[in-house]
């Protein structure tokens, strides 16, 4: 059987992996750092704190338009 990706699944899947890729990848020796000060906290803090954030908010989005759910998809089919 052959799976059918939508634009909406790939956006998710997309922002998910881009995510993932800036929280624990070797990328985040780029924003290890203390300057600059945001708000008085440290750079590092506040990338993470970002990330999650992005992370959170795309995962309530795929939850509200049940991203996973295949009888969603099958209904919409049939609309």
């Amino acid at each position: 059987m052959r799976k059918t990706f939508t634009t909406r699944k790939l956006v998710i899947y997309g922002g998910l992996l881009l995510g993932f890729i800036m929280l624990e990848s070797p990328l985040i020796l780029v924003a290890n750092q203390v300057e600059p000060m945001i708000m008085g906290v440290p750079f590092l803090f506040v990338w993470n704190l970002v990330w999650w954030a992005f992370l959170t908010v795309l995962f309530l989005v795929a939850y509200l338009t049940n991203w996973g759910s295949k009888s969603v998809s099958r209904s919409r089919r049939d609309d």
